[in-house]
C-alpha cells in the first residue's frame, strides 16, 4: 500500500526528533492527574450546539483543501448517532508538526484535545514533558477500546504501571523478508520458491545469481534496514543494547556490536560488497528504498510485515515480487508503534475520551478520518478495496486517503491500492496468534545515562554506515568502533538498560 509505505519510512526519518526525558518528571506523574467527570458530556444533552467540540489531527505529506467538507460529513454522522460530541480535524504539515504541536499542548487558546506521538515524540517524552494524562479509569468505562486493540498490547502505552497512551491498531508482529522483482526471481529459477524460509547463504547466493543476468541493478538499498535482523533493540534505531534471538527465551541486554550476530552481518556485507550488489556509492547515494525502487535503480530488497501478503500488498505500487521470508513475525520490545493520547490541556477529557473511543470503534468515523467521503476522494470496488477516485492521486485528493495507519484504528477502513481485501482481517489475525515475548511493552529511559547514551549515538553515527556497506576495512575498523563506543560509555548505557528491564520483567 503505496501511502502506508511512504509513512512507514517517513517514521524512520523522523527518529530523530525523539529526545531524552527526564525520569523525575515521570516518577512523579500521578493517576490524580486525570480528572473524569470534568467538563463532562451530560447524557441527557440533546442539542448538538451544546456538545463539546474535541480537536484532532490529520499529518500530511502534500495539501488539504477539504477541511471543512470533511469535518462537516463527520460531525452530521455523529448528531445522526447522537454522540453527544463533535469533532474538530485539524491540519498538520510534517515539516512543521514539532513546532506546530508543542505550541497546541501548551496553548491554552488554542489546544488540541486528541494527539499522537508520531513524528513528534515517544511516550516516555509526552509522559515527562507532562503533556498527557493517565487513562486508566477511562478503560474501565470503555471496555470496546481494549478489547479493539487487545489488551495485551495496552502495555505499549504503559509506564511506570500507568496507561498514558493507546496503541493504534495495527500490525504488531512483524516478519523480515526479502522481495525481489518476479522478473528477476523467474529468470534465476526461484519464482516458485515465494514464502519459503531463507537463511543468509541461501539469499547470498540466490542474489549473485541475479546479479550476473542483470549487472545494473543493486539488490541492497538501505543496509540499515537488514543489519539488526535477529535482534530486538528495545526500540532503539542506535541498538545501545539489544536481546538476541529477537528478545525470545532471553532476558540478557548485551552489546550489539560485540556480538556474534553482528560479526556475521559484517561477514555477509563484505560478501554482498565483493559481489556488487549494494547500491552504488551507498554513503552518498540516495538510499530512499521507495526511489530506488521506482526508478529501476534496484531489483530488490528487505522488507517487513505481518504475512507474505501483508508485503506483497505494501511492494504491489513498485511492481510484482516475489517475497522470500528471512524469520517468523514476532511481537518484542521493538513493536510498540505509535500511540494516541488525551493532552493535559484538554479542556473537555470526558469527551475526548468519548470520540478516542469512536475513532477505535466506529468504522464510519474512522473512514472519514483516515480516507475522506467516498466517490470524493475514494471508490471502493466489489471487492471491498479502496482507491483514489477517478481523476484523485497524491497531489490532488486534497485528504489523506491510503494513510490509515497513522490514525487509532486504520483495520477499520477499506484496504487502499490493493487487491487484497482481507488485508486489515489477516492483520488483526495475526496479532491474536502471533509470537508475544515479554518485552513488549518495554520503554527505555536514558535520562540518567543521557550523556552516555548521546556519546555512544555519535560514535555509532559516525562508524556504523561505513563498516555494515564493508565501505572500510572492516578488521580495522571494527575495534576502533568498539573501543570508541566503549571510551563513549556504552557499557553504563547497557547496565541502566539492564537494570530498567529487569524491573519491568518482575512488575508484570
Amino acid at each position: 500500500m503505496k501511502k502506508i509505505v511512504s509513512l512507514l519510512l517517513a517514521v524512520v526519518l523522523c527518529c530523530s526528533l525523539i529526545s531524552g526525558c527526564s525520569k523525575t518528571a515521570l516518577m512523579t506523574a500521578e493517576k490524580e492527574k486525570t480528572t473524569p467527570g470534568s467538563g463532562e458530556v451530560k447524557k441527557e444533552e440533546s442539542d448538538p450546539d451544546k456538545w463539546p467540540t474535541v480537536s484532532f489531527a490529520i499529518c500530511t505529506l502534500q495539501g488539504v483543501t477539504d477541511m471543512d467538507i470533511v469535518n462537516q460529513a463527520l460531525n452530521d454522522y455523529l448528531i445522526s448517532i447522537n454522540a453527544g460530541v463533535l469533532a474538530n480535524i485539524v491540519d498538520f504539515e510534517l515539516g512543521n508538526i514539532g513546532t506546530t504541536l508543542t505550541l497546541m499542548l501548551t496553548s491554552s487558546d488554542n489546544p488540541i484535545d486528541i494527539f499522537t506521538d508520531c513524528f513528534y515524540t515517544n511516550l516516555t517524552g509526552a509522559v515527562s514533558n507532562e503533556q498527557c494524562i493517565p487513562l486508566d479509569e477511562y478503560l474501565e468505562q470503555y471496555p470496546e477500546v481494549v478489547d479493539m486493540i487487545g489488551e495485551q498490547f495496552l502495555a505499549c502505552g504503559q509506564l511506570n504501571g500507568i496507561q498514558y497512551g493507546l496503541p493504534v491498531v495495527s500490525s504488531h508482529a512483524t516478519s523480515n523478508c526479502y522481495a525481489l522483482r518476479r522478473d528477476i526471481a523467474e529468470s534465476i529459477g526461484v519464482a516458485d520458491k515465494e514464502g519459503e524460509m531463507l537463511d543468509y547463504d541461501e539469499l547470498t547466493d540466490m542474489l549473485i545469481k541475479a546479479k550476473e543476468l542483470f549487472p545494473d541493478l543493486c539488490f541492497f538499498i538501505d543496509a540499515t534496514v537488514s543489519y539488526g535482523i535477529g535482534v530486538d533493540n528495545m526500540g532503539d534505531s542506535s541498538y545501545e543494547g539489544v536481546l538476541l534471538n529477537r528478545g525470545i527465551d532471553t532476558a540478557e541486554v548485551v552489546n550489539f556490536y560485540e556480538s556474534e550476530t553482528f560479526m556475521n552481518y559484517l561477514e555477509y556485507a563484505q560478501k554482498w560488497k565483493n559481489a556488487g550488489l549494494f547500491l552504488t556509492d551507498p554513503l552518498n547515494a540516495d538510499r530512499a528504498v521507495a526511489t530506488n525502487l521506482k526508478n529501476g535503480v534496484a531489483g530488490g530488497e528487505f522488507c517487513g510485515g505481518y504475512s507474505i501478503e501483508a508485503v506483497k500488498s505494501s511492494m504491489n505500487t513498485y511492481g510484482d515480487y516475489v517475497v522470500f521470508k528471512i524469520n517468523e513475525p514476532v511481537a518484542n520490545a521493538s513493536s510498540g508503534g505509535s500511540l494516541y493520547y488525551i493532552s493535559s490541556v484538554c479542556k473537555y477529557p470526558d469527551a475526548a475520551m468519548k470520540m478516542l473511543s469512536l475513532l477505535y470503534t466506529d468504522p464510519v468515523v474512522a473512514k472519514f478520518v483516515a480516507q475522506g467521503i467516498e466517490g470524493r476522494h475514494y471508490v471502493v470496488d466489489e471487492n471491498g478495496c479502496s482507491w483514489f477516485a477517478d481523476g484523485k492521486d497524491l497531489s490532488n485528493v486534497n485528504w489523506v486517503a491510503g494513510c490509515a495507519t497513522y490514525f487509532p484504528n486504520g483495520t477499520l477502513t477499506y484496504p487502499f491500492e490493493t487487491d487484497n481485501s482481507a488485508y486489515f482481517s489477516n492483520m488483526l489475525e495475526s496479532n491474536r496468534t502471533c509470537k508475544v515475548t515479554d518485552g513488549l511493552g518495554f520503554v527505555f529511559d536514558n535520562s540518567s545515562v543521557y550523556d552516555e547514551y548521546s556519546a555512544v549515538a555519535n560514535v555509532v553515527d559516525e562508524y556504523l554506515l561505513a563498516l555494515i556497506y564493508a565501505e572500510v576495512d572492516i578488521d580495522t575498523m571494527l575495534p576502533e568502533f568498539q573501543k570508541e563506543l566503549k571510551a563513549a560509555g556504552i557499557d553504563s548505557v547497557i547496565a541502566e538498560k539492564q537494570a530498567q528491564y529487569d524491573a519491568f520483567l518482575n512488575n508484570k
